[in-house]
């Protein structure tokens, strides 16, 4: 069987999209397949897809919100292993044999790893505090990993098929979470590695206080969704975390805004409909 098929969710990602698929399509060890689900794009992301017509496959799916897509491209999906990456993702070319090398641990279902930020002033410095974050929620204090980072993770296509029927779609949550709290209840593993970097925008600050707040609860609100089959420490944890980033809003905000600049758009909530 083929190993590894690589889906990007995209609606209105023109500025974006070109340099995502670049990084995938230069792996130094080549993806099965490349999958590009188009949600609706009003932009010129059609544009850019056009350009990448027979290298990548391109997918529609007309119900908007990204655990649609995300949806619609996992079910596509022909490899053993499907990853999901964000179109304002940027893969290092060793980045798929970091992939592999997790893989090969028989007992390991699913994986995700840290961040960095390309768009932000203090990028390094940002880049530790995220993969000292991400490092804490990996710890095993409550058991086993119960998340996923949907911009950087891979799951196994027999545990993708197995938790399917039991996502949610309502969009109250973050559809990476739901899918890590799935497959832990569905007694999978999930792992994290550190050396699975990826780097990604940080344009989610520019976001209103008021939208970024909204964003971040998203977290709480699917561990709150799901409390019969998630450890309390979950919650407490995502609790904990979004307060952490409110307080810290107006610096990451002018960090963001002394590189990219007060014109650069906030990114639309994911999970939510036009």
């Amino acid at each position: 069987m083929t190993f590894l098929s690589v889906v990007v969710p995209a609606f209105n990602e023109e500025h974006f999209l070109g340099a995502c698929l670049e990084a995938v399509l230069a792996q130094h060890e080549p993806v099965h397949e490349v999958i590009v689900v188009d949600n609706n794009s009003t932009d010129g992301t059609a544009a850019v897809l056009a350009a990448y017509a027979g290298r990548v496959l391109i997918l529609r799916e007309p119900c908007q919100g990204v655990q649609h897509a995300r949806n619609r491209g996992l079910d596509a999906a022909t490899g053993a292993v499907l990853a999901r990456i964000d179109a304002d993702t940027r893969l290092p070319l060793d980045w798929s044999r970091r992939v592999r090398l997790a893989f090969e641990d028989p007992g390991i279902d699913a994986v995700t790893g840290p961040a960095s930020y390309y768009d932000v002033a203090l990028a390094r410095l940002l880049g530790l505090g995220d993969a000292a974050i991400r490092r804490t929620w990996s710890l095993p204090v409550i058991g086993r990993m119960d998340w996923l980072f949907g911009a950087n993770m891979a799951v196994r296509a027999t545990a993708w098929r197995e938790v399917r029927p039991a996502l949610c779609t309502d969009g109250s949550a973050h559809e990476d979470l739901d899918l890590g709290i799935h497959l832990r209840a569905a007694g999978r593993r999930i792992a994290y590695a550190p050396r699975l970097r990826a780097a990604t925008s940080a344009r989610r600050i520019a976001d209103r206080y008021r939208d970024y707040r909204h964003y971040l609860l998203m977290s709480e609100a699917g561990y709150s969704a799901h409390r019969p089959v998630v450890p309390r420490g979950s919650l407490v944890r995502a609790w904990l975390t979004a307060r952490l980033l409110l307080v810290l809003f107006p610096l990451l905000r002018l960090l963001f805004r002394l590189r990219s600049g007060r014109r650069v758009r906030s990114r639309k909530n994911p999970m939510a409909r036009l």
